[in-house]
């Protein structure tokens, strides 16, 4: 197994979202936190005009982009690939797992959603 197919089996499909951002970490690791703001919000609106127009493709492509924007984030603060996959894993086991409905009560009950 090469360093490549690690990398890549850490991440999975997200490795590809991961490499296309190499091109541009050096921006990325220098935008404000707003960009990321500003970016998902945009991604929110466009997912949710397509969802609308039943574009469901289009809307699924959107939601890949949100993810891409949360994975640019985690770069700017320096983090690399292996790293955000252990995050993941141990944000999921840690805060997730047997933890689902606790977590949606706590968005119905604080936010009314």
């Amino acid at each position: 197994m090469t360093v490549r197919t690690m990398v890549a089996s850490r991440l999975g499909a997200f490795q590809d979202i991961w490499d296309a951002w190499n091109e541009s970490d050096d921006e990325i690791k220098a935008k404000p936190l707003r960009h990321f703001e500003v970016a998902v919000r945009e991604q929110f609106r466009e997912f949710d005009l397509h969802r609308r127009n039943g574009q469901k493709t289009r809307a699924a492509n959107e939601a890949v982009d949100i993810i891409s924007i949360a994975l640019n984030l985690l770069r700017s603060q320096g983090y690399g690939p292996d790293e955000v996959a252990e995050l993941v894993t141990a944000r999921a086991r840690d805060r997730m797992q047997g933890k689902t409905g606790a977590i949606l009560d706590k968005y119905r009950t604080r936010f009314g959603i």
